[in-house]
């Protein structure tokens, strides 16, 4: 085998331009393939990471209670609030749910007002103490983190702040609903703004989860959402069903996300709001779900553009693997008499076929590392460059685009290259192969 490839890697050397440009033909395809794929998949997870700060993990545990019965609706008004602060945490704890950070906050969705302009946010009630996650992301641009203790404390993105002309120091009037659904108005200060990490991060205003409970007329140590941040988010949804069941186990009602998942596949979250909808319960029914859960189509964007970016490889690798094939024919013509030279000094005519095969696998993985490499190279470049638009926020990092390669991905199309490489030289070397040595000689060219 030794001696194979030293004659392969002999005869690639011979027509040296030639074999460049074949080289060359294989490393483009795989410069486009690497780069469109790492971008597409660094894209998808600068919008998951934004979500996920937007609304505070991957994991999700609420809980719904009924109001009192009235005219328009008999069962009682759906209100999200989980009343026992304790009681989500002390059971991961208790079963072991391993994270890397947790939340738990109140949301409300309202407008803010300020000299006649007004702006529609979702307001955050975090606990600033114990989230230091949270507050080490912000990047302030004007005001003071430390005056995040004072109770009517707000945090805006700059985008907020300068669509209503705010300054730090300036209070502002915050119009919702209470957890009742009463409309009810409060008073702000705005202590910092900050930068926006991306379009989906300026929605967001932030404040003490104390006064925004104070504002909804929720308990003081009530929250509605309980959220986990996993390592691994690939295991977001095990994550969830091993809770909700750790929940039904514990006799409390919760919703299930294997119906939810029967009823509507694209869609749980919906099916969620329906079993709660036309459900009756005492006390707190919870609900878990995954980011996959509220966000389906994340996962199939990425499907899509791993699909999108296979179909492009196999248009680029058919074609080069069409010039491999007529090439390769074209260099069996011109080197007969040399085939035959070397079969009548002993040369077996597999190990004849297996010198061809061995050129064309030797020049499509030389050209495939060239351009992955490139590829790299081509990505880290690009990642440099800084971009000012709230339309691609959505999928850039601080501004930045970022890139993420799967090693199974890559791996799939070295061995799809091989395949159609080895195809594409197979009829050449069973030529080669079977070719007489006196045939060979005799042949003219």
């Amino acid at each position: 085998m030794k001696e194979i490839i030293q004659l392969a890697l002999r005869n690639l050397s011979r027509q040296k331009r030639r074999s460049v440009m074949l080289a060359v033909a294989i490393g483009f395809g795989f410069f486009v393939v690497t780069a469109i794929d790492g971008l597409a998949t660094g894209a998808l997870g600068n919008l998951e990471n934004q979500i996920t700060q937007l609304i505070g993990g991957t994991v999700f545990i609420q809980g719904s209670e009924r109001g009192p019965a009235t005219d328009k609706d008999s069962k009682g008004k759906l209100i999200t609030v989980i009343r026992d602060p304790v009681y989500i945490r002390s059971l991961l704890e208790k079963n072991n749910i391993k994270y890397s950070y947790a939340s738990q906050y109140t949301s409300s969705s309202g407008q803010l007002l300020f000299n006649a302009k007004r702006v529609i946010v979702s307001l955050m009630g975090r606990n600033f103490d114990e989230e230091t996650h949270l507050v080490s992301s912000f990047q302030v641009l004007s005001g003071d983190l430390k005056n995040l203790s004072q109770k009517g404390a707000l945090v805006l993105s700059k985008k907020t702040a300068d669509s209503l002309n705010m300054q730090v120091g300036d209070s502002v009037l915050y119009t919702t609903q209470t957890m009742n659904g009463q409309n009810t108005v409060g008073e702000f200060t705005l202590v910092a703004i900050i930068k926006d990490a991306g379009l989906m991060s300026s929605m967001s205003a932030y404040v003490r989860q104390d006064t925004l409970n104070e504002l909804l007329e929720m308990p003081e140590n009530a929250y509605d959402t309980f959220a986990i941040v996993l390592a691994d988010r690939k295991q977001q949804n095990n994550v969830a069903a091993r809770i909700e069941q750790l929940i039904r186990n514990d006799g409390n009602p919760v919703t299930s996300r294997m119906e939810a998942f029967k009823a509507n596949p694209q869609n749980p979250s919906v099916a969620i709001r329906k079993q709660l909808k036309n459900s009756e319960w005492k006390g707190t029914k919870y609900t878990v779900l995954s980011l996959n859960d509220i966000l389906p189509q994340l996962n199939q964007i990425l499907s899509v553009v791993h699909i999108v970016t296979l179909v492009i490889l196999l248009v680029i690798l058919i074609i080069v693997m069409v010039g491999i094939s007529n090439t390769y024919r074209m260099i069996l013509y011109e080197r007969i008499r040399e085939i035959g030279t070397m079969r009548a000094l002993g040369m077996t005519g597999k190990d004849t076929g297996m010198v061809f095969t061995t050129e064309a696998l030797v020049l499509s993985l030389g050209g495939a590392l060239a351009g992955f490499v490139l590829g790299i190279i081509g990505m880290v470049i690009f990642g440099l460059f800084h971009f000012n638009s709230d339309t691609m926020s959505f999928f850039l990092n601080n501004g930045h685009a970022t890139f993420v390669l799967s090693p199974v991905s890559i791996i799939g199309q070295y061995i799809l290259m091989i395949v159609l490489t080895l195809f594409a030289v197979h009829s050449t070397a069973k030529k080669a192969s079977t070719i007489s040595p006196a045939t060979a000689l005799r042949t003219v060219k």
